[in-house]
């Protein structure tokens, strides 16, 4: 393990990189496992993916989306539309404020995102979870917890 070979040691920076590094990588090969399944068993991106999952069942304002997804405001408008298009979601015109809108699900969107769910919760399990000891997995999440400044919700 890494971190037992510098236990009590200052890490170089190299070190540091290198870490860094690993897991900039491992992010990206979970990544596009996760991808294959959800383009394969449903024709969804990461991305499309992300935004559908982000919406509740009550639906949300899209300014609120924007908070939630690792999108821009444009690139998410844009991925909204196709998602419309799609007939995945509907844009609503917010209630008190003429300029926002909310985004909701359709029936069909509320379906994709269950089956969805399963198939990116299995492929989280397989490429990532199920390599790693409990023990490991605990390690990981207090860690990254402490970077983000406090526990991720799910």
């Amino acid at each position: 393990m890494i971190v037992g070979r510098v236990a009590g040691a200052k890490a170089s920076r190299r070190h540091k990189v290198a870490v860094w590094r690993s897991m900039m990588e491992v992010h990206a090969a979970v990544l596009k496992e996760i991808e294959a399944d959800l383009a394969n068993k449903h024709g969804l991106s990461l991305n499309e993916f992300d935004a559908l999952i982000n919406v509740p069942a009550a639906g949300i304002g899209f300014r609120e989306l924007t908070d939630r997804v690792i999108l821009s405001q444009s690139a998410l408008s844009r991925l909204v539309d196709r998602l419309e298009v799609r007939g995945l979601v509907v844009r609503i015109g917010a209630e008190g404020d003429s300029r926002a809108v909310d985004v909701d699900l359709t029936e069909e969107g509320k379906k994709l995102v269950r089956n969805a769910a399963r198939t990116n919760a299995a492929a989280v399990e397989r490429a990532f979870a199920d390599r790693l000891s409990g023990e490991e997995l605990e390690y990981l999440y207090e860690v990254f917890s402490r970077l983000l400044g406090g526990p991720v919700e799910v």
